[in-house]
């Protein structure tokens, strides 16, 4: 994950899937007020916050980082070029995540554990 972007916070997870594959995913608080790309497009999008979020070793993920951003609406994942999404059982795992994610830095955003979270069908 690209420090250049103003991470805030930083988690990594370990996750089991159903069919027993074993992976660990990465998530990331970025400071919305930086003066990059990312952070541009999170404002644009009227987000709360935004970050990243990595996948290892789970066949269902992106190969590269997605960008997340959280409005209070709900929650947008976007790939890179030519990424798909997250397949449907991971990406109930990584909703999951996120609540424990947001829970776990509440103190740093308070208004992310705040809001309901839900993912849109076919978010991109």
């Amino acid at each position: 994950m690209n420090d250049d972007l103003g991470r805030l916070a930083t988690r990594e997870y370990d996750v089991t899937l159903l069919d027993g594959t074993q992976g660990r995913m990465a998530f990331a608080l970025c400071d919305i007020a930086g003066d990059n790309a990312l952070a541009q497009h999170a404002r644009r999008r009227q987000a709360v916050a935004f970050g990243l979020l990595s996948f290892e070793d789970l066949p269902a993920a992106p190969r590269n980082t997605l960008l997340w951003v959280r409005t209070k609406d709900g929650m947008e994942m976007t790939t890179a070029d030519g990424d798909d999404q997250p397949g449907g059982e991971l990406q109930r795992v990584v909703a999951r995540h996120f609540i424990v994610f947001f829970d776990e830095i509440k103190d740093l955003a308070p208004e992310l554990a705040l809001l309901p979270f839900h993912l849109k069908d076919g978010a991109q």
